[in-house]
């Protein structure tokens, strides 16, 4: 039981990543001005759009209501499954013993980001709480899959790995680490399309007019304060989209490096050609986005797989780390 509903939570945890995605790119964020309920109800009210309801300023718009609404949903359900597998390990019903640090951080882990998933509404999806929000949601994934692997007891490989190769496949997830969160705060500050659709040029030049002084502005918290469609100047934004740009080039050197040096290792084929395959996809999705204006597909798939690339990245580091086989 404690696998299977493992397995759920993962799968569950990427179902929320991507209707977040989908929530935050379609402008649906505030979609229900308040948290949990949306206008005091457990579901969007059943009214026509542009609906004034007593006591919310912010008319209802019935199709990102329930966007909203679907992502709590499905956000919910997976904070109750992680605390069923915190359970389940206290009990000792785990396929393998395991320590109870993990369970128990991933738990507490799911609660903190409830909460920022409240701030992100009450707090008017300010950038630093949405990024670190989109954040937690890789992190709760990337928990949910070491625990899947600690139960595996196919995970051992050949221990002869070179700590220089070791040194960096730990780089390559800082890196990616870094990236993501560029990621997010292009996204949350509305700068995906600052550069315009061209690509790899920005604005008619390879180095735009750009000011690097406020494109990290954190901007007061508060209910008061709105960051819907974002606050900064396009040259703040386009400082943003260009850093996520260059932090794109430094993972798409460092990661083929990795691989082809990892590439001696026979046993870590499948792993590495899924880290390839995931890498080009995603570094394709990039472009397309810019170059197609962000068509909504397109941009919540280089969500999910920005994502995907990164457990694949967790995956090889337990894989070589990992000194026992399970």
């Amino acid at each position: 039981m404690y696998n299977k509903l493992l397995v759920s939570s993962i799968i569950l945890a990427l179902i929320v990543v991507v209707l977040g995605a989908y929530t935050r790119l379609s402008d649906a964020g505030l979609g229900c001005p308040d948290w949990p309920g949306c206008y005091g109800k457990i579901i969007v009210p059943d009214m026509a759009d542009g609906t004034q309801i007593e006591g919310y300023e912010r008319p209802l718009e019935v199709a990102k209501g329930w966007k909203e609404m679907l992502h709590r949903y499905a956000a919910s359900t997976l904070g109750l499954f992680i605390l069923i597998l915190w359970l389940l390990a206290l009990k000792g019903k785990t396929p393998h013993a395991q320590s109870m640090v993990l369970p128990s951080f991933t738990a507490l882990f799911v609660m903190l980001q409830g909460a920022f998933g409240m701030w992100t509404v009450t707090l008017m999806v300010h950038p630093g709480i949405v990024t670190t929000h989109l954040v937690g949601g890789f992190i709760t994934s990337a928990l949910l899959v070491w625990l899947y692997l600690n139960q595996n007891r196919r995970t051992l490989i050949d221990r002869h790995i070179l700590k220089r190769h070791k040194y960096l496949l730990l780089l390559v997830l800082f890196a990616l680490s870094v990236q993501v969160i560029l990621g997010g705060w292009t996204s949350t500050n509305y700068a995906a399309l600052s550069c315009g659709d061209q690509f790899p040029t920005c604005l008619d030049a390879w180095w735009p007019n750009m000011d690097f002084s406020k494109a990290f502005y954190f901007g007061p918290i508060g209910s008061e304060y709105n960051y819907e469609y974002g606050v900064l100047e396009n040259q703040a934004r386009a400082a943003i989209q260009m850093m996520h740009r260059m932090g794109a080039l430094v993972v798409t050197i460092l990661i083929p490096l990795l691989l082809v040096l990892l590439g001696r290792y026979a046993r870590l084929k499948d792993n590495l050609m899924l880290v390839w395959g995931l890498l080009i996809a995603q570094v394709l999705l990039g472009i397309l986005n810019v170059m197609l204006s962000l068509p909504m597909t397109i941009a919540v798939l280089h969500n999910a797989v920005a994502l995907l690339l990164l457990l694949s990245i967790v995956i090889l580091i337990h894989r070589v780390f990992k000194k026992e086989s399970f």
